[in-house]
């Protein structure tokens, strides 16, 4: 389980809000027109969007609400096809202080089924939603190159009467991911993409859809913190 959220040290002693997500490769900042080299093949950014959710140090950190945000949710990230430089705003309500802080890589389940289209900001983007019955995908990464590569990270095990509905029990496999860290001052987050991916051989058939029977799923998903405990060096 290596895929790695670092904070950057050497900062200011306390952040003013919002916080900053950085994405990165192998230590440098990550571009739509940067190469990632993987298994001898080389792919570009196409698309890099997640939700954080349930920020906490001690207590519960409210978050701002805004375009890509409500109080307890936002989406960061960028989608290349189009002409924005993406959404890398945490917009915490207070400052954070230095200690211990938790969050969760997913949609809280009281929000994780509904109808996008009629959803509140930020659930209302379309091609980050699955079903009502599965709900919205957490991560979603899709790189291009000779074939297409995606890892979407979503709920799974989600059972009701109908797609078009929620589901009457709780999903089998949640894949709510909480991140602990130790914050330091500093006013951002690093997400690198090299750890969880430098060793993968992506190719156009072995993306991974949150199914944990298919290999490259098995792979990559303990990697992400699903299915196992936290191994040192994946969140610092």
């Amino acid at each position: 389980m290596i895929f790695l959220l670092t904070c950057l040290t050497g900062c200011q002693p306390q952040s003013s809000a919002p916080l900053q997500l950085q994405l990165q490769w192998q230590g440098q900042p990550l571009r739509c027109d940067s190469n990632l080299t993987l298994n001898g093949q080389t792919f570009q950014l196409a698309q890099l969007q997640l939700f954080l959710s349930d920020f906490s140090q001690t207590k519960p950190i409210a978050l701002t609400p805004g375009p890509y945000s409500n109080d307890r949710l936002v989406l960061l990230g960028i989608d290349c096809q189009s002409n924005d430089a993406g959404q890398w705003h945490i917009p915490l309500a207070t400052a954070l202080t230095p200690g211990p802080l938790s969050f969760t890589l997913g949609v809280p389940a009281p929000l994780n089924h509904q109808n996008p289209l009629q959803a509140q900001a930020p659930l209302q983007q379309t091609d980050m939603h699955w079903s009502w019955q599965h709900g919205y995908k957490f991560l979603r990464l899709d790189l291009t190159g000779a074939a297409n590569w995606s890892l979407h990270l979503g709920s799974t095990g989600c059972s009701g009467p109908s797609v078009m509905r929620a589901p009457t029990t709780p999903c089998q496999q949640p894949n709510q991911i909480q991140v602990n860290l130790q914050y330091s001052g500093q006013p951002q987050l690093v997400l690198d993409l090299a750890p969880l991916l430098q060793d993968f051989g992506a190719n156009g058939e072995n993306s991974c859809m949150s199914d944990r029977q298919t290999r490259s799923c098995q792979q990559l998903l303990p990697r992400l913190g699903v299915g196992a405990s936290a191994v040192e060096g994946l969140w610092q």
